[in-house]
């Protein structure tokens, strides 16, 4: 097989939720995921990582694998992740959502 017939690591755009925690949350979670293993015709995951917006006068960040493809009948699939935001006061919040279809591929010599 061709290096080229591989199928390439891809990504996927996310959204998800913040608990209300301590009288207050950081609004929802958007970005984009990161291939950690795999092709999209495997058990991968992907890596959901970012800030949160400030909301009582500091932020948090997240760093999440998720979990493998949950398959669509198009063909295409999607990933559910969890887990917890970290800040330097140890304040923390549960955050939990879904990543859309997958979108773009990585260039194999990235």
């Amino acid at each position: 097989m061709k290096w080229n017939a591989l199928p390439f690591a891809h990504s996927h755009h996310f959204k998800g939720r913040i608990e209300k925690r301590n009288d207050h949350n950081h609004s929802i979670l958007i970005g984009f995921s990161f291939p950690v293993n795999g092709t999209g015709y495997d058990q991968h995951v992907h890596q959901i990582e970012g800030l949160t917006i400030q909301e009582d006068g500091h932020q948090h960040r997240y760093s999440v694998q998720s979990g493998p493809p949950i398959p669509l009948h198009s063909g295409k699939h999607f990933h559910y992740f969890d887990g917890e935001t970290f800040s330097e006061d140890n304040h923390k919040h549960v955050i939990s959502g879904r990543t859309g279809s997958q979108i773009g591929n990585y260039p194999i010599d990235w």
